[in-house]
């Protein structure tokens, strides 16, 4: 394949071009992953909220029930205490008495467990309240953040554009056949299609070259491949070099 000094000469610019772009297109790739995350991470403390109301109110409707149940207990307490006045035997009066402190004893069960839900329900108030200020914080920053990712976005995109410009005035005079060539090994390679020999060794997978390649690159007149990798080689001496 035919190639000129000033041809490979772009092709190392163009390769440096080629990174550029690189580095613009994968954080435009990773933008939205990055963004989709932070999303992710407010939906989470949405969540930790919305549990922890789901766990205060089903206290609170446990505590209501509860006092319910212990409204109910005393009113029989107080009915049983009534019917003691008109029991007629000391049998009767026993069994009475007896459920009278059956009821009782229940009923203190009902306000002992009354309390630890109403203690409950004050420690998950606070909860509530924490994970609130909590999440309004956090959405503070992550949108702040989510902004800043989605301009420096509409930014790589702006400048991906331009950066993208300058390849096509590179490419300009390539002959299609290089250009192929190079665009192909790119892809295969890491986007690396261009490598410089120095000695007779190649500088990206450092692998030593036949002595014919090295007197084929001094030729400089067809494109000369690094038997390893493939990359298309390049001179010492023609590093840095500007094209024509």
């Amino acid at each position: 394949m035919q190639i000129t000094k000033d041809d490979l000469a772009k092709l190392v610019v163009l390769q440096e071009q080629d990174k550029v772009i690189d580095i613009l297109e994968a954080a435009i790739a990773e933008a939205p992953g990055q963004i989709e995350a932070l999303r992710a991470e407010a939906d989470a403390e949405k969540t930790a909220l919305a549990q922890a109301k789901d766990r205060l109110l089903k206290l609170q409707l446990e505590r209501k029930e509860k006092e319910l149940d212990l409204a109910k207990m005393e009113e029989e307490i107080r009915k049983h205490n009534i019917e003691l006045n008109a029991v007629k035997t000391n049998e009767a009066f026993r069994a009475l008495q007896t459920e009278i402190d059956r009821c009782k004893a229940e009923a203190g069960e009902l306000e002992t467990r009354t309390l630890e839900i109403m203690e409950r329900c004050d420690s998950l108030l606070k909860e509530e309240k924490a994970k609130t200020a909590k999440l309004k914080a956090a959405e503070a920053v992550i949108q702040e953040k989510i902004s800043g990712l989605e301009a420096r976005k509409s930014e790589d995109e702006a400048k991906l554009a331009v950066e993208k410009t300058k390849r096509e005035a590179l490419i300009v005079g390539l002959p299609g056949l290089v250009l192929t060539h190079y665009d192909n090994v790119r892809r295969r390679r890491g986007g690396v299609a261009v490598a410089r020999l120095n000695g007779n060794t190649c500088t990206v997978c450092r692998m030593n070259q036949p002595p014919q390649v090295v007197v084929n690159l001094a030729k400089g007149n067809v494109v000369v491949c690094c038997e390893s990798c493939q990359r298309i080689l390049y001179s010492a001496e023609l590093a840095g070099a500007k094209p024509a």
